[in-house]
């Protein structure tokens, strides 16, 4: 007995596998631009965030990549649009 065979339109066919992106290895920031970025979470901590902004933009531009030196300027940034809106709420 013979199996019918199916013609499967060629679309259907996957062309490419899918592959996860590969996490990017973690480079290692210099000493001074790593204490930089935690003064500024220290001031923020503190409720300063205009303090923590100076802090990180005193960074060198390629360490404003450092995924760590982003997401404290967005906290910080956070904390200045609330302050903001409650300045004009009052």
């Amino acid at each position: 007995m013979q199996a019918d065979q199916m013609k499967v339109p060629e679309d259907l066919f996957l062309t490419q596998v899918h592959r996860p992106k590969q996490p990017r290895p973690h480079i290692a920031l210099p000493i001074n631009d790593a204490i930089q970025i935690k003064a500024a979470e220290y001031w923020l901590k503190l409720g300063e965030a205009d303090q923590a902004l100076k802090e990180l933009e005193a960074l060198p531009s390629e360490t404003w990549k450092c995924s760590w030196a982003l997401k404290t300027r967005i906290a910080a940034m956070g904390v200045l649009r609330e302050r903001d809106e409650m300045t004009v709420q009052a």
